[in-house]
């Protein structure tokens, strides 16, 4: 993999949704698909996650545990299979510089 590609995969899962303490809400799980992404000129690993429960400016909350699946402001529950992880791919050497 060189670092002008762009390179992605794509995971379906059945997922339970969060609440606060990381336990399952949902009574059945829901099957979700999650994209792990590299950008081109760029050694970060990111995902997308497809689910009716995600929600933020980043897809970054679950909204699973809350009342009626409403949105909270703010502070929330965090999805677990949403991500960015910077410098990823580059040696250890490098990203520590």
């Amino acid at each position: 993999m060189n670092v002008e590609d762009y390179v992605e995969q794509n995971f379906p899962i059945k997922c339970g949704g969060r609440n606060k303490k990381g336990s399952e809400v949902l009574t059945e799980p829901i099957e979700v698909s999650i994209k792990v992404y590299k950008s081109p000129n760029s050694n970060d690993l990111s995902s997308i996650i497809d689910c009716p429960y995600n929600t933020g400016g980043h897809g970054q909350r679950c909204k699973a545990s809350h009342p009626k699946g409403v949105d909270k402001i703010g502070e929330g529950v965090i999805c677990p299979y949403s991500f960015d992880i910077p410098y990823a791919l580059e040696p250890i050497t490098k990203a520590l510089d």
